[in-house]
């Protein structure tokens, strides 16, 4: 009864002390009381991320109820607990508001905690009872990043340091995966886990995480054909991404058939296909995705293919004008001939005429905006570009400058 009194001592701390985690140790109350318990007493943290920058905050301080006697003391003390518990809700949320702020001063984002609750109580397995006390709130804006990147880190200022038997989860953003997570992690299996002992530098945990979504693009140079022609589609996956794209054609008559490209590098592709009926055709571009990016279907595009015309059908009665057939073939092959307009510029050298007006070299970011393009479009055009050595990248910070060799 001695130790769970001295537990529940130090767990009545958790509201007023806790907060102090983020910049000190992740839980801080008072270590002599706690001395004791280190070897039975269990303190978790769980970090669930959200694409919207977001995090869910929860602590949970766990101990063993090894006795009838135990789980009477404990029971008491969640009956005490519910009873008081808006006072160490207002204790906690008063001084989370200050972390934060200093955490908002530090990284210059306008970040504000909501959602705070709290809550004791028994749980219990078939071979073990533990009495468990957790806080929750919701720190918005805790993430950096936008889009198809997101970063935790920059919010940990000065470290962290876990205790022994202390731990502590990041559960990815909906849709994202871990590309970079430093230090190394006990556990990466879609959640991210660390134990204690350890100690944390400034600015970690931290941890890069990658949109998992895809976006596929096709279009045409023409939206009419003639029939027993060839027609080009062209389409792009985004980010870029080397892999096997499946274009699918719908006929006039509604039959389908499948063909199946290798996009480049750079996430280009190119599909061709010969029209052997009028009317209006249906293509779709898909990809069933991989374990690292979901799969995605692009729009339904459609091109219209006009029969053609056979003039040597007619020869029979043009006999009687036998001056004029020669003229009528050449008079209809002139009108028949079609133009196109000139291509497009390639990616590329918009990039390699950008840089040449610029003096030869940019950020990196600067490029993608003057241009349009997408940031993953951006990179994938660069490392083409460096792959046939016509650029380098020099990082400077967190970005690249991008110059002519």
């Amino acid at each position: 009864m001695a130790r769970l009194s001295r537990c529940i001592l130090v767990s009545n701390l958790l509201a007023i002390a806790w907060p102090i985690f983020l910049f000190v140790v992740l839980l801080s109350f008072s270590r002599v009381e706690a001395t004791s318990w280190i070897g039975i007493a269990s303190t978790s943290y769980r970090i669930e991320l959200y694409p919207n920058r977001s995090a869910l905050w929860q602590i949970t301080y766990s101990v063993p109820l090894l006795d009838m006697e135990d789980m009477a003391l404990f029971g008491e003390y969640v009956k005490n607990f519910t009873s008081s518990k808006q006072a160490f809700l207002d204790s906690f949320e008063q001084q989370m508001a200050q972390v934060v702020g200093q955490a908002a001063n530090l990284t210059g984002r306008k970040m504000f905690a909501t959602n705070f609750e709290a809550c004791a109580m028994i749980v219990s397995t078939p071979t073990v009872s533990r009495g468990t006390i957790t806080y929750r709130f919701l720190w918005n804006e805790f993430l950096e990043g936008s889009g198809s990147i997101l970063y935790m880190g920059d919010a940990f200022e000065g470290g962290l340091y876990l205790y022994e038997n202390e731990s502590i989860t990041v559960i990815p953003p909906s849709g994202y995966r871990a590309c970079y997570v430093s230090p190394q992690p006990d556990a990466l299996n879609g959640a991210i886990t660390w134990h204690g002992p350890k100690n944390f530098p400034s600015g970690e945990p931290a941890i890069e995480f990658l949109s998992m979504e895809t976006k596929l693009y096709i279009e045409f140079l023409d939206q009419e054909a003639m029939e027993f022609e060839q027609v080009t589609v062209q389409g792009r996956i985004e980010p870029p991404l080397a892999v096997p794209i499946l274009i699918i054609y719908t006929k006039p008559d509604g039959s389908t058939f499948n063909q199946t490209v290798m996009a480049s590098n750079s996430g280009s592709f190119t599909s061709k296909v010969s029209i052997d009926e009028a009317g209006t055709w249906y293509v779709q571009a898909t990809w069933e995705g991989n374990r690292e990016y979901y799969g995605s279907s692009s729009q339904i595009a459609s091109f219209h293919a006009r029969p053609s015309f056979n003039v040597y059908a007619l020869l029979p009665f043009l006999l009687p004008f036998a001056s004029i057939p020669v003229a009528l073939v050449i008079l209809y092959r002139r009108r028949a001939k079609r133009t196109f307009p000139p291509p497009p510029v390639d990616d590329e050298e918009k990039v390699v005429a950008l840089l040449r007006s610029a003096g030869g070299q940019m950020l990196q970011k600067d490029i993608a905006r003057k241009l349009g393009f997408s940031k993953s479009k951006t990179t994938g055009i660069l490392n083409e570009l460096e792959a046939k050595n016509v650029i380098e990248k020099e990082k400077k910070g967190r970005e690249y400058i991008v110059k002519l060799r």
